[in-house]
């Protein structure tokens, strides 16, 4: 009988309807809507649009949907919250984005709040901003990428160009995404991507993690990722992709005459990442200024500089531009 039954699908429906019967629609778990913390620590985003998310546990694995008030409407399989959310969309109660957008990723042991005034001052010229949550401490930058790919790859076409803002381990998350999957290295980028924007970025691994590396408080607190700038810098730098679109790199580096400086990374620092640790061949901008890593993203003359480089194509001014050279062969 079920044979029969398939075979009358096919006749009249085609295969959609055989599918449909052979995989019905996801189901989401039974929900109470519940305030949450947006997902600081423990969440990554899978998927964000008209600032509602879908999330993932980085313990169990499950997850949820959270509207733009961070109250959970829905929770279980990735595909039944997508499917919610699919569902929001239809009944326009979520306005997909549209135009420019920024996204932005925060560093390692920082949450989404970081890069609040950035996203405001964005929001203020004109773009949408996705300020990504990701669970930096509790998954490898591997993972972090796959979730960053996978949030870009659901963007609809009403986006017409995506640009990044990363403090820190961000930056490196985004040069996992564009160095492509382990399976498929050649998996091409989104052809949307204009520019991007680097904070404190430890490009070349960090000096200081690799001399903490080996402490408990160490390993406790910035788990897998902080060992890959760490002492697992070598195998991983050839995973990272370096931009094929403008990018600029704004560098802490205290001034000789303060005498202020982080004796356990080699030159000027932000005391965390040093100015030579932070540049990348091929930038089309490099501009270093009195600032420290924790703090540089709160700056009001970061968040203008930052915003300059994202709309015009440079820091200051154009004749001030200070590129760093591309000794790739193309």
């Amino acid at each position: 009988m079920l044979i029969v039954g398939l075979a009358c699908c096919l006749m009249f429906s085609g295969r959609r309807a055989v599918a449909q019967i052979l995989s019905p629609a996801p189901r989401s778990n039974l929900n109470w809507q519940t305030k949450t913390l947006g997902g600081k620590q423990f969440w990554t985003d899978m998927r964000v649009e008209g600032g509602w998310r879908v999330q993932q546990n980085s313990e169990t694995g499950h997850f949820r949907l959270l509207d733009a008030g961070n109250i959970r409407q829905a929770w279980g399989s990735q595909a039944a919250c997508e499917l919610e959310l699919d569902q929001k969309i239809a009944a326009r109660i979520v306005t997909p984005y549209s135009g420019k957008i920024v996204i932005l990723l925060h560093g390692l042991a920082r949450s989404c709040n970081c890069m609040n005034s950035l996203a405001a001052a964005f929001n203020q010229h004109g773009y949408a901003t996705i300020n990504l949550r990701y669970a930096s401490t509790r998954a490898d930058i591997h993972q972090h990428a796959a979730a960053l790919r996978h949030v870009i790859e659901n963007l609809n076409d009403q986006v017409t160009e995506i640009n990044f803002v990363g403090h820190s381990l961000g930056n490196i998350v985004v040069r996992r995404y564009l160095g492509g999957e382990k399976q498929q290295p050649a998996l091409p980028t989104d052809r949307r991507i204009a520019s991007m924007v680097m904070l404190g970025p430890p490009n070349h691994g960090s000096k200081m993690a690799r001399m903490v590396q080996n402490t408990l408080a160490f390993k406790m607190v910035t788990g897998a990722s902080g060992q890959q700038l760490a002492g697992r810098w070598n195998q991983f730098e050839p995973a990272l992709g370096t931009p094929k679109f403008r990018f600029g790199i704004i560098a802490g580096g205290q001034t000789s005459d303060s005498g202020i400086n982080n004796m356990l990374v080699p030159g000027k620092d932000d005391f965390t990442v040093g100015v030579e640790e932070a540049k990348l061949a091929g930038a089309s901008d490099f501009l270093v200024a009195p600032l420290f890593h924790s703090s540089m993203m709160f700056d009001s003359r970061t968040i203008a500089w930052t915003t300059s480089f994202i709309r015009h194509g440079y820091f200051v001014s154009n004749e001030q531009r200070r590129p760093i050279p591309d000794l790739q062969p193309h």
